[in-house]
């Protein structure tokens, strides 16, 4: 009875540091979140379905790829108390929920402390392709927050079946199926997990699961034309460089992430085995890295995968022109990169030698995720965002979280969190300047919203077949781009700065075209 007890004491004690930790970080983030009056990528598809949701039209757009119903409904319950323009305000509360979840989960399933569990929890949460996703209304982070749910109830569920547990397990993976469609992958690797540890009531549950939530997704559910036009692209699987780049790169850029989760393993291995795994981490150095070509991707340059997270910032291209530079960016990257491919290598030799630990649920999600990965249309670097707590589970479970690890995390996390505050602010300015001066041109010189060339996301939320464009919006001056300079009048141009800024130069022009 007193060991009882004492375990809910340490069990409240957890849950309350885990939830101070979560509105700490709510509190910092806050300001920075009431800045974003502005659209951004394709979040812009989904402000307007919360629009007509709202208007009793619950039909999604036909452009939309995502399941979205689960985010759309919870944004049109937040918009309807704080209005639409508000729902970035919902989305960091949402992602600082993930990071409460995360820490719960590190914390009971994974036994580790509560320092440990908010530092790993805080790795995932500064992780640049996760928080670019709280500026806005994407839908990364929610289906993130339901899938850690989801996880979270299935080992409760494994560790004491109770129905209530296996009731929620399958709600919050029914809501995460609702907000992206590949939360199917779950069911699908704790089905195998449910083979290996040889639960059959465990197996029995998952394969009614899946299959319910296939018929669900192919009969019920109703599909847009994107979703119809963007199926699985089986032809992928004919071409290995594009397949092998496409694994490859995304675990080189996981790894890039989590370095000091991955380095102090190598040597804890015994004398005996250290030669060994010497020779099996440079030949997987020499083999990986001679068939890696990068440009089958995008680029062909660390980070590789194109999108959110780039060489100049969050989702540079969302702007025309070339994006100025950061002081050390080069230098940076070239490390950073070597690194990473250095540092895989040797985590796959040394994962080897310890193969009879690797955990079957979260290698089966990884290899079955990646899997839809290379049948995707179009492969974009935030589709990752799921497997970075995946990832920590693996290393956890293989490895564990050593003394030197202790003293590598928390630098490195400092890292991240500068390099997270360079490129949001740099990007709310930017996006928040050209978003609102496009709606002031369209009152000042009472033109239509699609004669203006602005963010990618103004440009498709006002679409413009013909091209006539009077603004336009760019990073390059008039001495670099010779049209700008011959065909338009310089309105004004626009410097972003901030402190601690170290970006070269940081300027947006904004240009008219002559009559």
């Amino acid at each position: 009875m007193v060991e009882s007890n004492l375990q809910k004491y340490v069990n409240k004690q957890s849950w309350i540091v885990g939830f101070i930790a979560a509105f700490v970080l709510f509190l910092l983030l806050l300001p920075l979140s009431l800045k974003i009056d502005f659209m951004q990528n394709d979040d812009w598809v989904y402000y307007g379905m919360v629009e007509r949701f709202m208007g009793g039209d619950f039909r999604l757009d036909p452009l939309s790829a995502p399941t979205f119903y689960t985010q759309g409904l919870l944004g049109t319950a937040f918009a309807f108390v704080f209005s639409v323009e508000r729902l970035p305000f919902l989305t960091l509360a949402v992602s600082v929920l993930c990071f409460f979840v995360l820490y719960l989960i590190l914390i009971k399933h994974f036994n580790q402390t509560q320092i440990t569990s908010i530092l790993l929890s805080l790795f995932v949460f500064f992780n640049p392709l996760f928080v670019y996703s709280i500026w806005g209304f994407m839908t990364e982070n929610y289906f993130l927050l339901f899938l850690l749910l989801s996880v979270y109830f299935y080992l409760e569920a494994v560790e004491c079946w109770k129905l209530r547990r296996v009731a929620l397990y399958v709600l919050f993976l029914f809501l995460a199926l609702n907000t992206r469609q590949i939360a199917l992958v779950l069911p699908l690797s704790t089905l195998l997990h449910s083979l290996s540890v040889k639960n059959r009531g465990v197996f029995l549950l998952n394969v009614v699961v899946a299959l319910f939530f296939a018929i669900y997704l192919k009969v019920i559910f109703p599909g847009t034309a994107e979703m119809t036009e963007k199926g699985l692209q089986f032809h992928h699987l004919q071409e290995f460089p594009y397949v092998f780049a496409l694994i490859y790169g995304s675990f080189l850029l996981i790894t890039a992430f989590f370095l000091p989760l991955v380095i102090p393993n190598f040597v804890k291995l015994k004398k005996s085995k250290l030669l060994l795994f010497l020779v099996l981490a440079v030949v997987f150095y020499i083999f990986l890295n001679k068939f890696f070509d990068p440009e089958k991707l995008s680029w062909g340059e660390f980070p590789y995968l194109e999108n959110t997270f780039e060489r100049k910032g969050f989702y540079p291209r969302g702007v025309l022109g070339t994006k100025y530079h950061f002081k050390y960016m080069f230098d940076l990257y070239r490390y950073w990169d070597s690194a990473a491919k250095i540092v895989f290598a040797s985590f796959l030799s040394a994962a080897l030698l310890k193969f009879r630990k690797i955990p079957v649920l979260w290698l089966s999600f990884l290899i079955i995720y990646m899997g839809a990965m290379v049948l995707t249309e179009t492969y974009y670097d935030r589709y990752l965002v799921p497997v970075l707590p995946i990832s920590i589970f693996l290393i956890l479970n293989i490895f564990g979280y050593g003394r030197l690890q202790k003293f590598l995390v928390p630098p490195f996390l400092a890292f991240l969190v500068f390099l997270n505050y360079q490129f949001s602010m740099d990007f709310i300015l930017v996006n928040k300047y050209i978003w609102n001066k496009s709606k002031e041109l369209v009152v000042a010189y009472e033109k239509e919203p699609k004669r203006i060339q602005g963010t990618n996301a103004w440009k498709l939320k006002y679409r413009n077949p013909e091209r006539n464009y009077v603004f336009d919006f760019t990073y390059d001056n008039p001495e670099v781009n010779k049209p700008y300079r011959e065909w338009y009048t310089l309105e004004e141009v626009k410097k972003i700065d901030f402190p601690g800024s170290l970006w070269v130069n940081p300027k947006v022009y904004l240009y008219k075209k002559n009559e």
